[in-house]
Order: C-alpha cells, then sequence, then structure tokens
C-alpha cells in the first residue's frame, strides 16, 4: 500500500480490506464445502440427548455448575488475557521503550504469531497427559499452562526500560506460548464437562474470553498509570484462577488429586474420560 503511493496513516487502513476479504471468502467456503463430523454433513444435537433449541433455563442450568463458572473465567484469564495483550503491547513497546511505532508493532505481533502453533500445542498437550494419566492429566495440563502463564506475565511486567528490549521479547514468547496452550487445554476439558448441554457450555466458555478482556481493560490496564504494575496484577488474577483447578472433580472421571470414584465399576467404560456425544452411524459416503 506504501510502494503503491498511499500515506502510511491511509495505508495501514485500507490494508485491512485484505484479511476482511479472506475472511468473507473462508466463511463462504466453510458453509457450502465443510462437513459438520466426519461422519455426516449436518451436526444432529439429538445425539446428546437433547430434542429442542436451548432455553434461558439451560444457561441457568449450566451456569449452577461451579466447575462451569471456573472454566469461564480460566478461559477469560487466557484468551481474556490474549486480547488484552493486543490492545497492550504495542503502546507499551512504544511509549515505555520508546520505539517506533513500525518496530513496536512488529515486536508485538510476535505475541500473535504464536496462535500458528500454541493452541494446538495445548491441544496435543491434553491428549497426551490423558493417554499417560487419565483425566486427571487434562486437568494438571489446564493448570500448567496457566500457572506458567501467570509466571511470565508477571515476568514481563517485572522488564523496565534499563533493560534491553529483546529481553522484554524474550519473556513475552515465552508468555504467549502458554497464553495459547491454555486456550488449547481449556478446550481439552470443555467437551466432557457437560455432554448434554456441550453447545451451551460450549458457548458461555467461549463469551468468557471477551469477559476477561473488558475485566483486564477497565480493572487493570485503565485504572492503573504505571508502565508494569497492572502487568503484574494481570498476572494474579491468571494464577488466582489457575489454583482453582482443583474444583474438577466429577465421580466417573475423577479430579486433579484422585480418580474416579470407586462406585464406578471398571468394566463400565474403557476408559476413565467420558464421551463427549455417541457416535453416530455413517448414512452416507463422503463425496469429492
Amino acid at each position: 500500500m506504501v510502494a503503491s503511493g498511499m500515506e502510511p496513516n491511509v495505508a495501514w487502513r485500507v490494508s485491512m480490506v485484505v484479511p476482511a476479504v479472506m475472511f468473507v471468502i473462508c466463511a463462504i467456503c466453510m458453509k457450502l464445502m465443510c462437513w459438520d463430523m466426519p461422519t455426516a454433513r449436518k451436526y444432529d444435537p439429538t445425539v446428546t440427548g437433547k430434542t429442542q433449541k436451548p432455553s434461558m433455563w439451560d444457561y441457568v442450568e449450566v451456569l449452577r455448575d461451579v466447575r462451569v463458572v471456573v472454566m469461564i473465567f480460566q478461559y477469560s484469564a487466557c484468551f481474556g488475557t490474549e486480547l488484552a495483550m493486543n490492545n497492550q503491547l504495542a503502546t507499551h513497546f512504544r511509549t515505555y521503550f520508546q520505539m517506533d511505532a513500525g518496530d513496536a508493532s512488529a515486536l508485538a505481533g510476535a505475541f500473535g504469531l504464536m496462535n500458528l502453533f500454541a493452541r494446538s500445542l495445548g491441544g496435543i498437550s491434553s491428549d497426551i497427559c490423558y493417554k499417560y494419566f487419565g483425566f486427571r492429566g487434562r486437568i494438571w495440563a489446564q493448570f500448567l499452562a496457566l500457572f506458567f502463564e501467570a509466571i511470565f506475565l508477571f515476568s514481563f511486567g517485572q522488564v523496565d526500560n534499563s533493560q534491553p528490549w529483546y529481553v522484554a521479547l524474550a519473556v513475552l514468547v515465552c508468555f504467549s506460548l502458554f497464553v495459547q496452550m491454555a486456550e488449547g487445554t481449556s478446550y481439552g476439558i470443555v467437551p466432557f464437562m457437560n455432554r448434554k448441554q456441550l453447545a451451551v457450555v460450549s458457548a458461555l466458555v467461549g463469551a468468557g474470553g471477551n469477559l476477561g478482556a473488558v475485566i483486564a481493560g477497565f480493572c487493570f490496564y485503565k485504572p492503573i498509570q504505571d508502565a508494569l504494575l497492572p502487568f503484574q496484577v494481570h498476572a494474579g488474577y491468571v494464577m488466582f484462577w489457575a489454583l482453582l483447578s482443583p474444583c474438577y472433580y466429577w465421580s466417573e472421571t475423577g479430579g486433579m488429586f484422585c480418580g474416579p470414584a470407586q462406585s464406578f465399576e471398571k468394566g463400565k467404560t474403557n476408559s476413565s474420560e467420558p464421551e463427549p456425544h455417541t457416535k453416530p452411524e455413517a448414512t452416507s459416503e463422503i463425496t469429492v
């Protein structure tokens, strides 16, 4: 855009048209070409036991489960943190480290660049932990991702402008890694929290990310004028919710420090992890 003769302050705005068009094309392709499930073009909600659309009472029922509430706020502590960092980092590097706007944006972009693999890495680590340690492995993966996210966020808040910018960048990359991993480990647990209300749980947890960004912006970064203290306070918020991971306990799967209840016979299931839904039989072949 700049090479074509546009002013920089106009070029970056016009460049936003490119991802917008790409998103529209991607959405159309997904709508017309993608299957909802590997074995069926359309997802049938009746496989979860539901026969009607969600109502307000479904949301009330789900929110009465403290484990769902904890997951909502844990997701606010990871995806909400990601959104908050997207708003804060470029300005932080530009004003606090006195960097050029372009260089500051490039460093801030390193945070988002970790999305290329780190979120998937979180889901993969959750699966691996389940393979070796049962369902409690998923909970530990969630806890550790949030724990180290808080550690590196606090560390980022300790890097002052007397140190080189690359020190802040190194800490930021480690911090970003665990932020994205926590998002993946969160949805390693979500499908098994309430199988009948899976759609409602997924929606509420996803909304928790937006809630986290609002909490961070209005409670940490806007009222606190210090350049570093908001990051440290935000780290405390993340750590608080990480330490509530022991709240995840189900009789059939166990929890963070114990296995399933003895009343659940080993022969009833082949694993300690409940299936998210009954696998429907394939009724048609996938055609290309």
